[in-house]
C-alpha cells in the first residue's frame, strides 16, 4: 500500500496551489528574445532565474506538466527546472519472472543487459507492472498481482520499479519523472527486441504486451508506450489497464493515459473524485472501457475508518484515508479477477453507464440492463468487443465479486451520498 503519512503531505502543496493560480502565474514572466524564448523565473525574494531552453531539453511532444494553471510555456520551463540531470536520473530497475521460473531476475539497461539467466520468451505474452508515487516494485500488490499472472497462465511478467524517481515527497517531481521513466521502459523493451533479433526468433511469433499501471504509473504505460512507437518493431503494446490514473497534473493533460496509446485501454476508476475533494484518480472517462465500481468515487471496504482531524489542514483524517484506500483498491480489483480467471471464480460484471446516479440507481436495481447482459471488469475485459464506460457491483469482503443482495442496498445508499443532490427524479 501507499504510505499514507507521505503521500497525503506531498500533495497537499498541490491541494491548496490548485486554488490560486494567479499567484502561481505571478512566479512566471515569459519575454521573447532575439530570435527564441527565454523564461525568467521571479521568486518571492525578487531574485530571478533565467533559463534558454537547448533543443535537446525540450519535452516529448506529448505536453508539458502543468500542476498549476500556469501555462504550457511556463509549465514546461519549470519541467525543466526539476528534471533529474544525474546519473539517478537513469536508475529504472526490472525484475522479470515466469511460471517456470517465478524467482524475479534483474535486467540490467546498457552494456550488461541480457536475457541468458531469465526464462523470458518473447514467443509468450508480456505482462509489464508499473507501480504509482511513493511505492516500490516489491510491494505486496505488486507480487499478489505477479503470482497470480503465473497461475493464470504462461507469461513473461516484468515488474519496474522506478522509486528511485518516485520515493519523492515532491509529488511534482516525480511527475516529471514520469516522462524519464516511460523512456526507460521503452528502452528496455527496444534492448529485448535487439537480443530477440540476434536469436532470429520468427517475428510473427512474437506474443504481445499487457501494461498495468497503478496511479501515477498507469501515465507512465501511455508515455511508454508513445516512445516505444517510435522503435521499428513487431513487438506491440496491444493493451494497457489503468489502475485509478493518478489526477494530480494529469487531468487536462496530453500526457494522461489516453485511447491512442494502445489498441486497448481499459480503467479502473475507484477514488475518481475532483482532487478539492479529496479525490486522488482520475474521474472522466479516458478509455475504450472505464470501469466505475460502486460508481468509481469510493469503495465500501474503505468506508468505515476512524474519524479524526487533521487540524492544520482542516480537513478530515477520514476523508483522506478513504481517498487512499479506494485509491488502492483498484489493483485489488484488478487481482481478484486474474485469480477468479485462473481458478474459474466469481467475475466482477460491468453494465453499460451513463455516469449518472439515476441510471446507476436503475442497474443496482435491476432495471437497466437484461440478465446475464455485462461486460467483466479486469484481466477478461479484452474478450469483450462493447466500448464505453460502466457501472460496476462489489462486495466489501472478498471475494469482491461476489455481491449480495444487501451489498446491492449499501451500494444504493452510497451512491445517493456520493452522487448529493443529483439523484432526484
Amino acid at each position: 500500500m501507499i504510505t499514507s503519512v507521505g503521500f497525503v503531505l506531498s500533495l497537499i502543496s498541490l491541494f491548496y496551489l490548485q486554488f490560486t493560480p494567479t499567484s502561481c502565474q505571478n512566479f512566471f514572466n515569459t519575454h521573447a528574445s532575439m530570435g527564441g524564448h527565454y523564461f525568467a523565473y521571479k521568486w518571492p525574494n525578487g531574485s530571478n532565474i533565467v533559463w534558454y531552453p537547448e533543443r535537446n531539453n525540450t519535452p516529448h511532444s506529448g505536453g508539458a506538466i502543468d500542476c498549476f494553471g500556469i501555462g504550457k510555456t511556463a509549465a514546461t520551463g519549470l519541467e525543466w527546472f526539476f528534471r533529474n540531470n544525474n546519473s539517478n536520473s537513469l536508475d529504472v530497475r526490472f525484475f522479470l519472472s515466469s511460471r517456470r521460473n517465478p524467482r524475479r531476475m534483474q535486467v540490467l539497461v546498457g552494456p550488461q543487459f541480457g536475457l541468458e539467466w531469465t526464462d523470458f520468451s518473447i514467443q509468450r505474452k508480456t505482462v509489464i507492472i508499473v507501480h504509482g508515487f511513493l511505492s516500490h516494485g516489491h510491494e505486496d500488490w505488486i507480487h499478489r498481482m505477479e503470482e497470480a499472472f503465473h497461475r493464470w497462465g504462461n507469461v513473461n511478467v516484468i515488474v519496474v520499479d522506478w522509486s528511485a524517481h518516485g520515493n519523492t515527497w515532491n509529488y511534482y517531481k516525480a511527475a516529471v519523472n514520469a516522462r524519464i521513466v516511460g523512456q526507460e521502459i521503452s528502452k528496455f523493451l527496444s534492448h529485448i527486441v535487439n537480443a530477440t533479433r540476434e536469436q532470429s526468433v520468427p517475428e510473427a511469433s512474437w506474443a504481445p504486451i499487457h501494461m498495468v499501471g497503478h496511479s501515477l504509473g498507469a501515465h507512465i504505460c501511455g508515455i511508454t508506450a508513445d516512445y516505444f512507437k517510435n522503435y521499428s518493431t513487431p513487438w506491440e503494446i496491444k493493451r494497457i489497464t489503468g489502475l485509478d490514473p493518478a489526477q494530480p497534473c494529469f487531468r487536462v493533460n496530453d500526457l494522461s493515459l489516453n485511447k491512442r496509446h494502445a489498441p486497448l485501454v481499459d480503467v479502473i476508476h475507484t477514488n475518481g473524485k475532483l482532487f478539492s475533494s479529496i479525490g486522488l484518480g482520475l474521474p472522466d472517462p479516458i478509455g475504450h472501457m472505464d470501469f466505475y465500481p460502486n460508481g468509481g468515487k469510493r469503495q465500501p471496504a474503505c468506508i468505515n475508518i476512524e474519524t479524526s482531524a487533521f487540524d492544520y489542514l482542516g480537513i478530515p483524517k477520514s476523508a483522506v484515508e478513504q481517498a487512499i484506500c479506494s485509491h488502492g483498491f483498484s489493483h485489488a480489483y484488478f487481482i481478484q479477477s486474474i485469480s477468479s480467471a485462473a481458478s474459474g471464480g466469481c467475475h466482477f460484471c460491468g453494465h453499460s453507464w451513463d455516469l449518472t446516479c439515476r441510471h446507476a440507481q436503475q442497474i443496482i436495481n435491476g432495471t437497466s440492463s437484461l440478465p446475464g447482459n455485462c461486460v467483466e471488469m479486469g484481466l477478461n475485459a479484452e474478450n469483450f468487443s462493447l466500448r464505453g464506460s460502466f457501472f460496476v457491483m462489489t462486495s466489501n469482503t472478498t471475494p469482491f465479486c461476489d455481491v449480495s443482495s444487501r451489498d446491492r442496498t449499501q451500494i444504493a445508499r452510497r451512491i445517493s451520498e456520493d452522487f448529493a443532490g443529483q439523484c432526484q427524479d
